[in-house]
């Protein structure tokens, strides 16, 4: 089983894992009155994103996930 290392979470609003590969997973909570997530992992722009900007980059991250849902969910893992 592979594990997952929790990196950083806002509670009802996001959470950042990464794989034993070293992979970064970004699960979004969505929806208002029906609650979703939507995981997927984060391509290479999106790892630098975090890497240069920490938080910010990934609070931007989540409204965009938010507002553009569909081109999140054909990332999904």
């Amino acid at each position: 089983m592979m594990e997952i290392q929790k990196i950083f979470e806002r509670t009802w609003d996001f959470m950042l894992t990464r794989d034993e590969t070293g992979q970064y997973y970004f699960d979004v909570v969505c929806g208002t009155v029906a609650i979703y997530t939507i995981e997927f992992p984060l391509n290479e722009t999106e790892v630098k994103g975090w890497e240069n900007e920490g938080e910010i980059f990934l609070q931007h991250l989540s409204y965009r996930v938010r507002d553009y849902p569909e081109e999140y969910l054909k990332r999904r893992k």
